[in-house]
């Protein structure tokens, strides 16, 4: 299978979905994640699949030392930027690199994978290599993060087509279930406000909360916990969100 991402995440994503979260969502994501993984400032977190740094600048501003790991140049290009001009690029740094295989050069006490970074192949083990990367970059004790589509809740209320506006550009989101397999495939149409038209491919394989458990629990962790939602409520059908926390065991006496 060809990897869709390189091509799907330009700079017109990032314009119309990557910039669109509300602060007072990133806020409470913050909140969120410095209460679930018992952060402290001066804590090290690594940032799988990082962004543009839509989370790490805001977590850096909070008082962590955040690395990131982002496979698109242009991306991380944005990102240093962003935390130049918010004056935390001593605390907010960004590697380019492979989040299935990229491990920080010091332990870190968290690590997080947020907005749907994980389940973009549909073999399950390969999908476990950045779980793995994600363990193996914790010191004994640190916590994990994982925040992934509510799949319960995508299948009762399905939306085929999804259309987004983000200022005079409008992206289209054509949606088809491959049930047999586990997939979500999706079409992703960006119309610019001179008209051009921009059409992107993306598939992730759909993981059930349970199916999550048992990987992340694969992968090594403990003491998984699954949530519905940044307000830390237990996973239901019409929750938002189905996040993981997981607990890398400490070391053996």
């Amino acid at each position: 299978m060809t990897d869709w991402w390189p091509d799907l995440y330009d700079d017109l994503l990032a314009d119309v979905l990557l910039d669109g979260t509300p602060p007072a969502e990133l806020a409470a994501t913050v909140r969120f994640l410095t209460a679930e993984l018992a952060l402290s400032p001066g804590d090290r977190v690594f940032d799988q699949c990082s962004g543009v740094g839509r989370l790490s600048i805001p977590l850096a501003r909070w008082g962590a030392e955040v690395v990131g790991v982002e496979q698109s140049p242009r991306y991380v290009e944005h990102a240093r930027e962003r935390a130049r001009a918010a004056g935390v690029s001593a605390t907010a740094t960004f590697t380019v690199g492979d989040a299935f295989e990229h491990v920080p050069d010091r332990p870190c006490a968290a690590a997080i994978n947020w907005w749907t970074s994980f389940g973009y192949l549909p073999d399950d083990d390969a999908n476990t290599r950045m779980l793995r990367r994600a363990y193996e970059a914790l010191a004994p004790g640190g916590r994990f993060a994982l925040d992934m589509p509510n799949v319960p809740g995508i299948l009762a209320a399905f939306r085929p087509h999804e259309i987004t506006r983000r200022g005079e550009t409008v992206m289209l989101r054509e949606s088809q279930l491959d049930l047999a397999r586990g997939l979500l495939h999706k079409r992703w149409t960006f119309i610019t406000p001179d008209g051009r038209r921009v059409e992107r491919p993306s598939t992730i394989r759909l993981y059930p909360p349970d199916r999550l458990v048992a990987l992340v629990e694969g992968a090594g962790f403990g003491n998984v916990r699954v949530l519905g939602g940044v307000d830390s409520s237990s996973i239901a059908l019409d929750s938002p969100r189905c996040i993981v926390i997981a607990r890398r065991p400490e070391a053996a006496s």
